[in-house]
């Protein structure tokens, strides 16, 4: 029965520590079409952009996708910001 109570004691415990604040770790590379029909251009946001759509990047991918000519930076999340060069 000690050993219940420890564990459940323990569990309480890891609980109770608030959560790790969160790290952008991750960017959108969304595809906004051309309405003539053309192929269009992709917009990067940030993760957490209120801006909806788009597939998940990785920093590398991210690095990629912002020497695209046809790519261009969210004016609302400003994904660009605070990335090292």
């Amino acid at each position: 029965m000690t050993r219940i109570d420890a564990k459940i004691q323990q569990a309480e415990k890891v609980a109770a520590q608030p959560p790790e604040p969160r790290t952008e770790l991750a960017w959108r590379l969304q595809h906004v079409p051309n309405p003539d029909g053309d192929t269009g251009h992709g917009v990067v946001h940030r993760d957490s952009c209120r801006v909806k759509g788009g597939g998940q990047l990785d920093r590398k991918a991210l690095d990629l996708a912002l020497t695209m000519p046809d790519v261009t930076t969210c004016s609302i999340c400003q994904p660009e910001r605070g990335l090292d060069p």
